[in-house]
Order: structure tokens, then C-alpha cells, then sequence
């Protein structure tokens, strides 16, 4: 009479009787109703949470510190860029100096109120989220992260990086107080931005070889340019003044590594160490401002629009869309003029510095 009941039980579709208590009964009845309005079932959910319970146990324990350490080493095998290189290297220990616990229990929302505390601009914030993503698809290869699942990183919106605006220059008299009053380590980036137009990268990147004093151009090499065209630019007269008491057999010529050392000290030069009339005053820096400087002025000077594109490794229309304000001759005469003085040159000459 049992089997028969059994076997009714089963052919009505009913499974065999199971004895419940009444708080598995409210369980299920709460799991159902909260399911309901995804359309799965009770036992997919419980597979899916067992299977991620299943491979979240197969990630390995590290800090961040370690991850950096090993990550900078795998780059470096790889033969990355030694400017690339100290990039990364200054940006993740930054981030490593801050979460020094495991990499896995880190939130995207630590993580984005950490960017937001730093106040850089977009382009800047662009810059460490990349590196950070970098550093986290990285664990993830390496199982210090669960290997089925998007980094935290991905969940963070990327920056805008904000326009030029409108273009601005430097006057030669602005010019001639900056130039009076830089940290030796600065005049070099500060000249061969405003007398020969290069890019902040690829001043960083010159070594004395590439600059050409007798033959009377610089050399950017393709490894060294933006574009990764090989290009020559004029060394002007007012630069090699410059350059020359800082001019040395090897090495390079600007002794900063990272671009984010050298906007630091030139933010505080800017801020606190310049003095007109013996008061110390606070210099405005304006974006890009060398670049544009020596773009207008050189146009200003020579009216060849396509040799100063070429200098600059631009093309004729991107030299007037982005980088060209109008200047009178005499402006121009004035801003190739900027020569230094003897006291000048005596204290640049005395200098020895080593790379930053």
C-alpha cells in the first residue's frame, strides 16, 4: 500500500514527503518572492553562488606593495620605456603607499574618493586610473583576484581631460622673470620650451648628444617624439646662451624622470619662490604657455608658417588651430632677445646637479 502511494505521489509530479520546519518554510517562501521578479530559479541561484564560492577560493592572498613590486618587475623584463617605467613606478607606489592591505578587499569607492583627494586635473586623473588598471588586470592574471570578473577599476568613470581653452602665451617680459629667477635644475626645460617649442616629454627625454651646439639644431629623435618622426629643430642663439652653462658631455639634459617631480617644482617655483621688486609674489602658470609662446613669436619673426610647423613636428593647420596668437615684429624681437646676464651665467654655471 506504501509503494502504491509512492509511486501515485511521483506519476502526479509531487516529490516524496519531506518533513519541513516551519523557519524552511518561511525561507523558501521569502527566497521565492525575492527571485520573482528575476525569473530564475531558487536552485540556479544557489548553483551560481556555489560555483563562485568555488573559484573565489582559488585566488591567492597579496598586499598591494607586493603586487607593485612584482608588476614594475615584470615590466621591466618586458623591456618597457625607462620614462614609461618611472611613470609607473611613482603612481602605483603612491596608490601602494595608501592601501597597503590585500588588493581583493579594496572597493572601487576607496579607490575613487583616493583620486578625488588628489585635485589634479583630468588628464592628470586619466593618468592614474590607467596605471591602476594597469596594476589590477595584472592580479588578476596572477589569481590575486577572482579571474571571472571585471576589476573595480572598471567600475570607476573615467576623468574628462579639459580643454586648452583659449590660447595664451607668456610676455618677453614674463618670460625674462621667469627665466631670471628659475632653479638651475628648471632653466633648461623652461629655455628649450620657449626657444625651441618642444613638447614637456620630449624636453625630459633630450640628452646632451641630441643637442647640436656647433651644427646649430636639436635633434628629436623618433624614440624621443610624440609623433615617432625623427625631426630637427633650430637652436636659436638666445637658447645655446642659455644651454651653454649647463651644457654637459652625456646625460640627459633635463634632471627630471618624472613629469610629476618636475610640475612639482614648478609649481613651487611658481608659487613662493619668484620676487619682483624683492617681495616674493605668486607666478600664474599657463597650460602649455612655452609651446604657444615659441609658436607665435618664431611665426611672428620668420613668416614661414610651414618651417615652424616642422620644427615643432605639426602640420601648417594644426600650427594655427592650436597653437598660434597673434604678435607684433617688435614682440617677437623682444622674446628672442631674452639673453642672460653675467650673474646669470655664473650661477647656472656653478650648479651640479644629479638626475630627480
Amino acid at each position: 500500500m506504501e509503494a502504491r502511494r509512492l509511486i501515485a505521489q511521483i506519476a502526479s509530479g509531487r516529490a516524496p514527503e519531506i518533513p519541513l520546519s516551519i523557519s524552511e518554510v518561511e525561507d523558501y517562501r521569502l527566497s521565492k518572492n525575492k527571485l520573482m521578479p528575476f525569473g530564475v530559479s531558487l536552485l540556479t541561484v544557489i548553483e551560481d553562488w556555489i560555483a563562485g564560492r568555488g573559484k573565489a577560493a582559488q585566488t591567492i592572498t597579496k598586499k598591494v606593495p607586493e603586487i607593485v613590486e612584482e608588476f614594475m618587475a615584470s615590466k621591466r623584463v618586458e623591456g618597457v620605456s625607462f620614462f614609461h617605467l618611472e611613470d609607473r613606478k611613482y603612481r602605483l607606489n603612491k596608490f601602494a603607499t595608501k592601501f597597503e592591505g590585500r588588493i581583493d578587499q579594496i572597493t572601487a569607492h576607496q579607490i575613487e574618493a583616493w583620486l578625488n583627494a588628489l585635485e589634479v586635473s583630468g588628464r592628470t586623473r586619466i593618468n592614474y586610473r590607467n596605471a591602476l588598471l594597469q596594476l589590477f588586470r595584472y592580479a588578476r592574471g596572477k589569481r590575486y583576484l577572482p579571474g571571472n570578473e571585471p576589476t573595480v577599476i572598471e567600475d570607476i568613470p573615467k576623468a574628462v581631460a579639459s580643454s586648452e581653452g583659449s590660447i595664451e602665451i607668456y610676455t618677453p617680459t614674463e618670460m625674462e622673470l621667469i627665466l631670471s629667477q628659475a632653479p638651475s635644475k628648471l632653466v633648461a626645460f623652461f629655455a628649450i620650451g620657449a626657444f625651441a617649442g618642444l613638447r614637456s616629454q620630449e624636453i625630459m627625454r633630450l640628452e646632451w648628444k641630441d643637442i647640436r651646439f656647433e651644427q646649430e639644431f636639436i635633434e628629436i629623435s623618433a624614440a624621443k617624439a610624440k609623433t615617432a618622426s625623427r625631426r630637427l629643430a633650430t637652436l636659436l642663439p638666445v637658447l645655446a646662451a642659455w644651454l651653454l652653462p649647463l651644457r654637459e658631455k652625456e646625460g640627459r639634459v633635463v634632471p627630471y624622470a618624472r613629469n610629476d617631480v618636475l610640475s612639482e617644482a614648478r609649481i613651487r617655483f611658481c608659487k613662493s619662490e619668484m620676487m619682483v621688486d624683492g617681495k616674493p609674489v605668486e607666478f600664474t602658470w599657463k597650460p602649455n604657455a612655452l609651446r604657444h609662446s615659441y609658436a607665435s613669436y618664431r611665426l611672428a619673426e620668420i613668416k614661414d608658417a610651414a618651417r615652424v610647423a616642422l620644427e615643432m613636428g605639426n602640420s601648417p593647420s594644426m600650427l594655427f588651430r592650436n597653437y598660434r596668437e597673434l604678435v607684433t615684429d617688435k614682440q617677437a624681437n623682444d622674446w628672442f632677445s631674452i639673453l642672460p646676464d653675467k650673474e646669470r651665467i655664473d650661477t647656472i654655471c656653478k650648479v651640479n646637479f644629479k638626475a630627480a
